[in-house]
């Protein structure tokens, strides 16, 4: 038996050495296969590295290095061997990422790992480019792998030594290829992943590289390599020697006559200038003077649009800084950051360069999503309106009224883009007489002879009437509209902004009442919509995304409208549900036609969404046949039309409330499988939310289906491959079903407090900004959910259900309170949820009140009370907690 056993194992080693030594002479062809145009080769050569992953991973990795450093091998092959083992790494999905470092720890072993590093290390001093930085990839990947697990100790080591080695036959290359492994690296690490003695090692060979009497090639890596660095190094930039040193080889690397080192030296000037603001008051004046004159001077239109780029991320700090300061005067705590006002004291140097020398560098050429020299000129312009405020309104009303006429239509482009970009900062009743004056000029240069001249007017009326409608002369209404819809008809690019335009002088309608009678807009109610529909079906509709846009102006007239404007409003109804029924019999060759088709329908949904919101009860003759042809998109199981639709039944359950139950049949598996969609998660969001307003409309009505709601909802909260931003809608929705089914809710009490208290535990990480932000919305769903919970329970007599929950409840109230007490809406559920339980538990006062006689209940109260949002239900809940005290 012994025998046997060893006889099978030397098999399995014996096949393992000969699958081996097939991979390693196969798969220089399997590489090269894998990139052939025929269908057929390209197929078995992915599928045979699929294969070898699944089966070999360990065995394919050390092949794959070996491939990438072996100098005799097919130089296209080495490189292909590179970027495959970098994917085996490395995927952009957080997911399947963290499974790939999973598998590089667990089915690679430590042999296996250690020869595929000391392979990638040894190909960063080949003499072949291209297998070089293939290898400064891989072993970057690797060394974010380990550096972050506190291992590959010597990694560092062996890069510095690269680059003080003299013993290679191409040191700059060895160099350059080192300088790219470090500049992948520090982009992939978090801040924390190195420490203090790494972060020196990095930039000690990063600086030496970027030395004057260096080869050009080394000076752009290492200048790429701080680049990618400087989010590391808040510690030497905390010591001015440092500090200097850097900012120095920074300052000296602008004024290379290399055009990349250029570039890249202003792009680093502008990280720190978001990165380290306090530091700069030593270095302003130089950065001043080097960055305006590379604006006006420099040959290179990228190195101009790196410097414009240092004054926007100047002007993007400051208005951070200055927003902080806000938020911190009106919580009356102290500030930790002060703003030095620089753009401020620059503004009357920086906004002529910018006129002069940036906004009239238009390419005419040039699609409007380019980023060029005029483009970013633009932009920071509009930052330093904010940040500098009146003090650049002389500056450019000037250019404006010395160029908005000129001959030269770049000119003419530029002072009209100068104007909106100076509406948003400055106090509007400064601007109040430059807009009416202005007013006149913008309609008629919509009809100018050049595009580029009409589409930027277009965008500036859509700015006046975002930002300043009220300023529009009295009676100058009429030509502004009948001129937007006569560019309509212009070229999509004209056609799409003055939808834009549209757009917002619908908007500065909402806060109108809609009870009224009438409004400024009905009487070009009808013709607008006309037009905008009529640009929806344009044969050059894709252009510019003017359909999208038509559609959106159509939906922002039609939510504001005045209530004489009611039968247009249906009449456009009818127009939209043809449209619709007509997409289902379109002609569909290929993949394009169906998203075409299927966008389509997405816009249509969205309109019909707003006008059931928007007609009220008057939807509800049409809803038999709007339900059914929204249902009809829900078969077609098409992820952005089905979210529009499932948004669309949503307000027609909103509107017609307990009237939907007769739809429910056929609409409820569609629901099921939306909450089920964790593919598609706004889908899944679009059927939660959906799911909470069939839950508010049929109230009661709603408990045949509650089961399956619930197990669906517990579900999504479970899977964690659904996308986070789903999680806050489902919690939430748990308050609508509370509500709607009162003491029945009780059978799904357990589980649903449950996942309350666990969503409740989640704890802020105050450097994530992004989980900062998802923990705010997970929060506002909890509290939602609760409310919902405890008046349901309430109506149905369940407060003691409630009771043994109370002290968590109270707990994630003042951390809610405590960490987001800034946050109006959090705060406002907070105290309406603290009112409600009192409300419930008030026949058991002896047994919680010591909950309701926390501090932070006061306090929150009380600072409730102080502001005018809040003191209605602060005085409500006050009443309610002193009832329960009393």
């Amino acid at each position: 038996r012994l025998a046997q056993r060893t006889v099978a194992l030397q098999l399995v080693l014996y096949r393992r050495h000969a699958g081996d030594l097939v991979m390693a002479r196969d798969l220089s062809s399997i590489l090269l296969n894998a990139q052939s145009q025929e269908l057929t080769v390209r197929n078995a050569a992915e599928h045979q590295l699929c294969q070898w992953e699944s089966q070999s991973l360990p065995q394919l990795m050390v092949a794959l290095a070996d491939e990438l450093s072996e100098e005799g091998r097919n130089e296209h092959s080495r490189q292909l061997a590179g970027l495959h083992l970098k994917n085996l790494l490395f995927a952009r999905d957080a997911h399947i990422s963290a499974e790939k470092k999973r598998k590089w720890y667990t089915d690679v072993d430590a042999n296996s790992r250690s020869h595929v590093k000391i392979a990638c290390l040894k190909v960063l001093r080949s003499a072949n480019p291209q297998a070089a930085h293939a290898g400064a990839l891989v072993v970057a990947k690797i060394g974010a792998l380990e550096l972050q697990e506190k291992q590959w100790p010597e990694l560092l080591g062996q890069l510095l030594k690269n680059m003080t080695t003299k013993d290679v036959g191409n040191s700059n290359l060895t160099k350059t290829s080192t300088l790219e492994a470090l500049g992948y690296l520090c982009e992939d690490l978090e801040e924390e992943a190195v420490d203090q003695t790494e972060t020196n090692q990095i930039l000690t060979a990063i600086v030496d590289g970027m030395r004057e009497d260096g080869a050009i090639t080394v000076r752009v890596a290492a200048a790429r390599a701080l680049l990618s660095s400087l989010v590391f190094t808040r510690h030497n930039f905390d010591n001015e020697t440092e500090r200097t040193m850097i900012m120095q080889v920074l300052c000296t690397a602008t004024k290379s006559p290399d055009e990349q080192l250029r570039i890249i030296a202003f792009e680093s000037l502008a990280r720190v200038a978001a990165l380290y603001y306090e530091k700069l008051p030593q270095y302003i004046e130089a950065l001043f003077t080097l960055t305006l004159t590379a604006i006006q001077q420099d040959k290179d239109e990228q190195v101009s649009m790196m410097a414009v780029e240092f004054w926007s991320s100047l002007c993007e700090e400051e208005l951070e800084i200055l927003e902080e300061t806000n938020s911190v005067d009106q919580s009356r705590t102290l500030s930790h950051r002060q703003c030095a006002r620089y753009v401020c004291a620059a503004a009357s140097h920086i906004v002529p360069v910018l006129l002069q020398s940036t906004l009239v560098k238009q390419d005419e050429y040039a699609d409007e999503d380019t980023w060029n020299l005029s483009a970013a000129g633009a932009i920071c312009l509009g930052l330093v309106a904010q940040a500098a405020g009146d003090a650049i309104v002389p500056d450019v009303l000037a250019f404006v009224e010395n160029n908005i006429l000129h001959a030269e239509w770049r000119r003419r482009e530029a002072s009209i883009m100068a104007f909106g970009q100076l509406l948003d900062g400055p106090k509007p009743e400064l601007l109040t007489d430059p807009v009416q004056t202005a007013m006149p000029v913008l309609v008629r240069t919509l009809k100018d002879n050049h595009t580029l001249v009409k589409d930027t007017a277009a965008w500036t009326l859509g700015r006046i009437c975002e930002l300043h409608a009220q300023r529009i002369p009295q009676g100058y209404l009429q030509p502004l509209v009948e001129s937007l819809g006569g560019a309509l008809q212009d070229s999509a690019r004209v056609a799409s902004q003055s939808c834009f335009a549209l757009h917002n002088l619908a908007q500065a309608f909402e806060r109108a009442p809609r009870s009224r009678e009438t409004n400024a807009l009905s009487p070009f109610f009808r013709p607008l919509l006309t037009q905008l529909l009529a640009a929806t079906e344009r044969r050059d509709w894709q252009d510019h995304n003017l359909r999208g846009q038509a559609y959106e102006a159509v939906n922002i007239l039609i939510q504001n409208h005045a209530h004489d404007m009611r039968p247009v409003v249906l009449e456009v109804m009818q127009v939209v549900l043809q449209r619709l029924h007509s997409t289902f019999s379109t002609v569909v060759v290929s993949q394009d036609d169906k998203e075409e088709r299927y966008q389509l329908q997405s816009l249509l949904c969205s309109v019909m969404q707003v006008i059931t919101r928007a007609v009220d009860k008057d939807i509800e003759p049409f809803c038999d046949h709007i339900v059914a042809l929204l249902l009809q998109v829900l078969n077609n199981e098409h992820a952005i039309a089905s979210e529009e639709a499932f948004m669309a039944l949503g307000a027609i359950a909103s509107t017609i409330e307990q009237a939907f139950d007769k739809y429910m049949g056929d609409f409820f598996p569609f629901l099921i499988k939306g909450l089920r969609n964790y593919a598609d998660w706004q889908v899944c969001s679009a059927s939660v939310g959906t799911a909470g307003d069939v839950c508010r409309a049929l109230e009661s009505r709603i408990l045949p289906y509650c089961d399956e709601i619930v197990r669906c909802l517990l579900e999504d909260l479970q899977n964690p491959t659904l996308n986070r931003q789903v999680k806050p809608a489902v919690l939430s929705c748990f308050g609508d079903i509370a509500l709607a089914v009162s003491g029945n809710f009780v059978k799904y009490l357990p589980s649903t407090l449950q996942m309350l208290e666990q969503a409740a535990a989640m704890k802020i990480s105050p450097d994530d900004e992004d989980l900062v932000e998802y923990i705010t919305v997970l929060r506002e769903g909890i509290l939602e959910a609760y409310i919902g919970v405890v008046q349901g329970l309430h109506d149905g007599g369940g407060s003691p259900f409630i009771k043994p929950h109370l002290g968590n409840i109270f707990q994630f109230l003042e951390v809610v309170v405590n960490e987001n007490g800034d946050d109006p809406s959090l705060i406002k559920n907070s105290v309406g949820l603290i009112g409600d339980l009192a409300t419930l538990l008030v026949q058991h006062a002896e047994e919680v009140s010591v909950y309701f006689r926390q501090n932070f209940v006061v306090e929150v109260i009380q600072e409730a009370l102080r502001q005018d949002n809040l003191r209605d239900i602060a005085l409500w809940t006050q009443t309610k907690r002193d009832t329960l005290l009393s």
